[in-house]
């Protein structure tokens, strides 16, 4: 008897310890991976206004007023202004882009140019370990695929949003499930191993 009462906690124990990364590491996960997906999907217009939409409400910056700021066919940089100094955000809209050192460099120098105070690189994509650590040096600040849903997702349309959750939610009930037999599997076998082991 003893033996099923050790078997039936080490099965609660598994399940109780998967069914938290499910869904507090594997389902933020999920959600990131098909939002970034319908971010990417956006048209470059609505994209941009998402984007600078979360500037203003999370970072206090505006678009500069009376300037060329952007709303030029596809251009992906935007002049804005916070407390009187200005920033540089340039968005990369896809998935695919890798970005390195060169282009944080570039990006640097961009910010010279116009007389910015500092920038911010947004991509769906990914800035790789040297990028990072140029953007670090130039005063760049990197959202790029690892944190770009979590800024994005407040200013996004409801609609999207709650099918990115919803997508999210549906996969952690169905893997939470599957750890719950793979868990009930695990404390039978220990059971049935303690069981042999006395005899």
């Amino acid at each position: 008897m003893f033996s099923w009462i050790l078997a039936l906690l080490l099965a609660l124990f598994v399940w109780g310890l998967t069914s938290t990364w499910l869904w507090m590491v594997k389902r933020r996960r999920t959600e990131t991976q098909h939002g970034l997906a319908a971010l990417a999907g956006m048209r470059w217009r609505e994209f941009s206004q998402i984007v600078r939409r979360a500037m203003a409400e999370q970072r206090g910056l505006r678009d500069l007023s009376g300037e060329d700021n952007g709303d030029r066919g596809t251009s992906s940089d935007f002049l804005m202004e916070r407390d009187g100094q200005r920033w540089l955000l340039s968005c990369k809209h896809g998935r695919a882009y890798r970005i390195g050192a060169p282009a944080i460099i570039e990006l640097g120098a961009a910010l010279r140019l116009t007389g910015a105070t500092g920038g911010i690189l947004i991509t769906e994509g990914r800035v790789e370990r040297d990028g990072l650590a140029a953007a670090e040096k130039e005063s760049i600040e990197v959202l790029d695929g690892r944190v770009l849903w979590q800024v994005l997702a407040p200013c996004v349309p409801e609609d999207m949003r709650a099918m990115v959750e919803g997508i999210a939610r549906r996969e952690a009930v169905r893997q939470t499930g599957i750890a719950e037999l793979g868990a009930v599997a695990v404390g039978l076998l220990a059971g049935l191993g303690y069981m042999t082991a006395q005899v």
